[in-house]
């Protein structure tokens, strides 16, 4: 991630972060949408949860990698992981309708923040956290 990308991901989620409880509604609606209606709830609270945890460790992907492998750990259904196409298209979904602010730049540097996540865990348990080809952009 570019220094740019950085600091347009800290100023979106200092926003974000005021609007959590609106965040987790438009999240659990989307789960619900797509048919999770038994794990919406704590799908949500989960990915809001990961990100506060990991958006401050972007800038050092060996910190990022430790913290979200733990972070896998207390995922709320077991024996998966979440992934860009449904958690990751979600959370973009849920953060643009929640930021007044949210431009074109600020989708990519979030999407850059899902790609470097992939990067620093590519061999690890939670590689569905990958962008798939072709939607890096």
């Amino acid at each position: 991630m570019s220094p740019e990308d950085l600091g347009t991901v800290d100023r979106s989620w200092a926003e974000l972060r005021w609007r959590q409880s609106e965040l987790i509604a438009r999240l659990e609606s989307t789960f619900r949408s797509v048919g999770a209606t038994d794990t919406a709830a704590a799908r949500a609270r989960w990915l809001v949860y990961a990100v506060a945890e990991l958006v401050d460790l972007l800038a050092a992907p060996s910190r990022l990698a430790e913290r979200a492998r733990l972070l896998a750990n207390s995922w709320p259904l077991t024996g998966t992981a979440p992934t860009f196409a449904i958690e990751g298209q979600a959370w973009m979904r849920a953060a643009h309708g929640v930021s007044p602010s949210w431009t074109d730049d600020t989708e990519l540097a979030w999407r850059h923040a899902w790609l470097l996540l992939s990067d620093v865990l590519a061999d690890e348990t939670l590689s569905p956290f990958a962008i798939p080809v072709g939607h890096e952009h």
